[in-house]
């Protein structure tokens, strides 16, 4: 499995023992992987976006994806929300912008993993898909993990 992209935001309020140290954190990571043996796209989202200006961080992750993604054979994607922790409304439309970007610019299914039982991830990730729209709806199909 390649790389062909990542994304960390880092935010030092996260949690008080790390506030005492003053350490930065990686609150959130995104990489996309080819896997050239079955012309799939793995974008994975994990941690928490909680910055005030997530597009800070994450702008050249959305442009590398754009310019990276028309030069891949790929015949479908798997979007994995699992370790996803939190989003705050700042976010949702970065991880929108990257949705639209993966969507646009990559055919085929969209298979989507997301936690059966977190509220927001029920609600919330077929708003970031445009599920309303009845072309991107055919194309998605979601696996729902109990954790």
């Amino acid at each position: 499995m390649k790389v062909i992209a990542c994304a960390d935001t880092e935010d030092i309020r996260d949690g008080y023992e790390d506030i005492m140290t003053n350490k930065l954190l990686r609150v959130f990571h995104s990489d996309a992987k080819l896997d050239e043996d079955k012309n799939l796209l793995i974008v994975t989202f994990a941690g928490a976006i909680r910055v005030d200006n997530p597009y800070r961080y994450l702008s050249s992750y959305i442009d590398e994806l754009a310019r990276i993604l028309p030069q891949q054979t790929i015949q479908s994607t798997l979007l994995d929300f699992v370790k996803m922790r939190f989003c705050n409304d700042n976010g949702f439309y970065v991880l929108m912008d990257i949705c639209d970007v993966v969507s646009n610019l990559v055919p085929g299914r969209i298979m989507v993993r997301r936690l059966a039982d977190d509220d927001w991830q029920q609600s919330e990730i077929p708003v970031l898909l445009h599920l309303t729209d009845e072309s991107m709806a055919e194309r998605v199909i979601f696996e729902d993990i109990v954790v």
